[in-house]
């Protein structure tokens, strides 16, 4: 009898544990969701407000995408995302962004057809913006970001390059290290937005080394890569 009460309290506790995991999930991307870039809102805002003198009924198109684009990332709940429905969240972004910079930012997708998986939700934000923010802001010409995303066997392999700014191998190794996000810099820089990504993705498939970052040095533009197991709407927890 004390066998099988031992037996009940130990799977309890094991249940309570995975509940807590749970829970701490689901705040950390509460938490993610409630970090709305104020400048790009500005930034967005600003936009509309210039074009509104000239062509009013794109103001209105761009108004109606940017109300879309806060309702996706304030409204959503989920932990995992169809990889269409993130997609669409980063067209959406990007949008707002091509109506600011017009032919300063070219943008190119490489999306393998016919993908259909599960990525967790607001992965490729951070890179997306990333790319464009040292893209553009430290890129004297033209702002080229591209993204890949393909399946290779069971991995679904994911890049965000840019052809601005550029990294050192010390400051990949600071971002990486997370140093960047531990001393308090700006959450919007490199460091931060790299880093919550990196700790994301090691709290829900419990690996480490899934984003690689390369590049070739200052003013050589930078490229971010994630490995993620595949998986299919329904598989995930």
């Amino acid at each position: 009898m004390e066998e099988l009460a031992r037996l009940f309290s130990t799977q309890l506790e094991l249940s309570n544990l995975e509940y807590q995991k749970k829970l701490r999930r689901q705040a950390e991307l509460k938490a993610l969701q409630s970090q709305v870039n104020p400048h790009f809102l500005y930034n967005a805002l600003n936009t509309i407000s210039f074009i509104c003198r000239e062509n009013a009924e794109r103001a209105r198109e761009l108004l109606l995408t940017l109300a879309s684009y806060y309702r996706q990332t304030l409204e959503n709940e989920q932990y995992m995302l169809n990889l269409h429905t993130e997609l669409y969240h980063i067209n959406t972004y990007l949008e707002l962004e091509k109506a600011r910079f017009e032919e300063k930012l070219q943008v190119t997708m490489d999306i393998e057809e016919d993908l259909d998986c599960m990525v967790p939700s607001f992965i490729l934000q951070p890179l997306v913006e990333n790319a464009v923010q040292h893209g553009i802001h430290d890129c004297m010409e033209t702002g080229k970001i591209r993204m890949s995303i393909h399946k290779d066997g069971d991995n679904l392999e994911i890049t965000v390059s840019d052809n601005g700014a550029g990294m050192t191998q010390e400051m990949i190794q600071s971002v990486m290290a997370g140093k960047a996000r531990n001393n308090g810099e700006d959450r919007y820089s490199t460091g931060i937005a790299v880093g919550n990504v990196i700790d994301r993705l090691e709290l829900y498939y419990k690996q480490k080394d899934l984003l690689t970052i390369e590049s070739e040095g200052l003013g050589l533009g930078t490229s971010v890569h994630i490995t993620l197991p595949v998986e299919v709407e329904g598989t995930s927890e």
